[in-house]
């Protein structure tokens, strides 16, 4: 996609100017680590990516600090992301996201990402309460999840089709492969969009953001019961 978000145009824009109008000046950036953030002194802007930096930057200060409260500064996230609570960590499923925002500056992201590192885009929390997390699936355009049962039933209640990506032990992303095994039953039954390639969730989150009624489902699916039970079933066995 290349829509930008006209308020981040009207951001960069006045940042270059500032640039231009009043020379070099110090910008206070901080990155959080734990309960207390340490300050940094960052370059002058001197080109929109700079520009653009900056504001990303300044999205992280405001979004990414741990027990900021959710509903702070609230907008309706278009995607949302969850890599349940394992505590494995999901960083390489963190790390696309991030390639894809970058890319797609326009669209807001929320994550919930577990144990997993913090986003470098902002919109990042490691938990999200269960209610909460049902009303930002049924709200968003596009829902990610990890091949977890649970998380994969509770988009598909909510209305959508999910875009899944299995964790993978060889990566030392979960103990097993018995995601992976999930998500290919899932994949077989046509009730996921199932990717496990960095350009196969680019394009599953492209095609969200074009058709947005291809990613959704009926709130009431019989059929999802069934698979439902099977992810039940495999959590049981495998001690998920």
């Amino acid at each position: 996609m290349s829509s930008v978000d006209p308020t981040l145009e009207l951001e960069t824009n006045e940042l270059q100017a500032q640039s231009v109008t009043s020379g070099p000046t110090e910008t206070a950036v901080s990155q959080v680590s734990g309960p207390e953030a340490e300050e940094a002194t960052a370059a002058p802007a001197v080109g929109a990516t700079d520009a653009v930096d900056q504001v990303v930057a300044e999205r992280r200060r405001s979004e990414d600090i741990e027990g900021d409260a959710l509903e702070a500064g609230r907008d309706v996230a278009q995607v949302v992301v969850s890599v349940g609570t394992d505590h494995h960590r999901f960083d390489r499923l963190i790390g696309w996201m991030d390639e894809w925002r970058r890319a797609n500056l326009g669209v807001t992201v929320l994550i919930q990402r577990g144990t997993s590192a913090r986003s470098e885009m902002g919109g990042c929390h490691e938990l999200i309460p269960h209610a909460d997390l049902l009303q930002r699936f049924a709200e968003a355009t596009a829902v990610v999840s990890h091949g977890g049962p649970s998380t994969v039933m509770d988009a598909r209640m909510s209305g959508r089709f999910p875009i899944v990506m299995a964790r993978n032990p060889a990566y030392e992303e979960h103990v097993d492969d018995h995601q992976m095994r999930f998500a290919d039953h899932l994949k077989k039954h046509g009730v996921a969009d199932v990717v496990d390639t960095k350009q196969g969730l680019f394009d599953a989150l492209d095609r969200a953001m074009t058709n947005p009624d291809a990613y959704t489902v009926p709130v009431t699916d019989a059929a999802a019961e069934g698979i439902h039970e099977f992810g039940r079933l495999v959590d049981g066995l495998m001690g998920a």
